[in-house]
């Protein structure tokens, strides 16, 4: 009896601390700790948004500051800086790499990358697999040395692959599907024989054993900018049938894989530069308030990387992933945007100036 009435009286003063204090307290756990105590205690759920707002303050008081609005979602904006802190672990150091690699350099990487992202529209492959692939090189690159330059494609084949064989693991895909995709034999074959299935299942194996879980999980550029469109449409800066918008600031950052100095920035960053530079192109506002507050980006800390991106499309010639892109989208089926798809044509063509227009008038 005793026993019972202490319960009670416990329950009833930890049930009368002040709200403020439950907040901060709860505040200081993980997120995926928050979500349980706000969704399975009655006492907390009516103070749900006002949790994870004072998390993101706390964790991240400089990026809380600039997602502050009247409309946010504050547990789906922890999730968003949640992701852009982990990607900055996960940044390879470019310098590191130019200082390991004696024989391999930033024109070599290019070639690979384009060539990957090649065996990628190919072969039909989701579009973050070529993104997960670089990045495994890059992580390789920055630790070890690659000796031979005969076997710099090798290593290229056998991050796609292991970045394949990651994605199977996350999609509801037939396993026997999967694997005959996965098949060393089909590997070799694209390199013209060049190497055997034995050293394609060794390369293989070589990268699975130097890739961290973190950078195996962490977010990539395609993820971050399938998320910054989205908002985008929610908001109104964009309608869903604009897709060429959404088309250059794709290309624009499937170009910047084949740029080394890229690979130092985040791939947060790298999207919403490329978003940015898409809006612009097409007469919107380059990074309206709506996009700033998700993504936790002022324009200053877009304008560098919006002017790198500019400058790859003025430059780098990829001509193979120029013809790709371009054959892909030439029967884009969006004639209200002709003229606008003629332009998004244009840039996917060559090396050109990408510079803000005003698009025709709709008729009333």
């Amino acid at each position: 009896m005793n026993r019972c009435l202490a319960r009670q009286q416990a329950q009833s003063s930890f049930c009368s601390l002040p709200e403020e204090l439950w907040i901060e307290v709860l505040s200081h756990l993980e997120g995926k700790d928050i979500g349980r105590a706000v969704c399975t205690t009655r006492m907390f759920s009516g103070q749900r948004d006002l949790v994870w707002r004072r998390a993101c303050e706390r964790r991240w008081p400089c990026w809380a500051k600039v997602a502050r609005a009247p409309d946010t979602q504050w547990k789906r904006q922890f999730e968003l800086l949640e992701l852009r802190q982990r990607e900055q672990a996960v940044i390879p150091s470019i310098a590191t790499i130019q200082r390991i690699q004696k024989v391999v350099t930033g024109g070599h990487r290019a070639v690979l990358t384009e060539w990957l992202a090649e065996v990628s529209w190919d072969w039909s492959l989701e579009s973050t697999i070529v993104f997960k692939a670089v990045s495994y090189l890059d992580h390789f690159l920055s630790n070890t040395g690659v000796k031979n330059l005969s076997r710099f494609q090798l290593l290229g084949i056998a991050c796609l692959r292991e970045a394949m064989g990651d994605t199977r693991r996350r999609l509801p895909i037939r396993l026997s599907e999967q694997d005959k995709n996965l098949d060393p034999a089909r590997f070799a074959f694209i390199s013209d024989r060049t190497y055997t299935v034995e050293e394609v299942e060794q390369a293989t194996r070589t990268v699975a054993e130097s890739v961290p879980e973190e950078i195996r999980d962490a977010p990539n550029g395609k993820m971050f900018l399938r998320s910054f469109w989205y908002r985008g449409v929610a908001a109104l800066i964009t309608e869903p049938e604009e897709m060429h918008i959404y088309t250059v600031a794709s290309f624009l950052l499937q170009l910047s894989l084949l740029d080394l100095d890229c690979a130092g920035y985040p791939n947060s960053l790298l999207a919403a530069s490329a978003l940015s530079v898409a809006l612009d192109a097409f007469g919107k506002e380059p990074w309206p308030m709506a996009l700033q507050q998700y993504s936790a980006y002022l324009p200053i800390d877009v304008e560098p990387v919006r002017l790198k991106l500019k400058a790859l499309q003025a430059t780098l010639k990829a001509r193979h992933l120029r013809v790709i892109w371009r054959n892909h989208h030439e029967n884009h089926g969006y004639s209200e945007f002709a003229e606008d798809w003629q332009r998004t044509l244009s840039v996917l063509q060559g090396p050109s100036e990408i510079s803000m227009y005003c698009p025709r008038t709709l008729p009333l």
